[in-house]
């Protein structure tokens, strides 16, 4: 979703965050966002109270465009901590 190394306005990865959770609550009650600010590859993990509701965001954006990059939807076990990109 991002290139970290194009970033440069401060405090980008709040913009990010707020912007990623404003979409995805369109599906759902969301309990965690994380913006991988550190690591290449531009990666958001978002936790969802019910896996439905996870699905049916994850069907939304998968494939979808966001700043010239195509959105890809996996399913992980767990959300990295937020004080594990630091």
């Amino acid at each position: 979703m991002f290139d970290k190394d194009e970033e440069t306005d401060p405090g980008w990865e709040t913009d990010i965050r707020l912007d990623f959770e404003e979409e995805c609550q369109q599906y759902g009650m969301i309990t965690a966002v994380v913006v991988m600010s550190k690591e290449p590859g531009g990666k958001i993990y978002a936790s969802f109270v019910s896996g439905d509701d996870a699905l049916k965001c994850a069907k939304n954006l998968a494939g979808r465009w966001f700043d010239k990059r195509q959105l890809r939807v996996e399913f992980v076990d767990s959300v990295p901590s937020a004080d594990s990109i630091n």
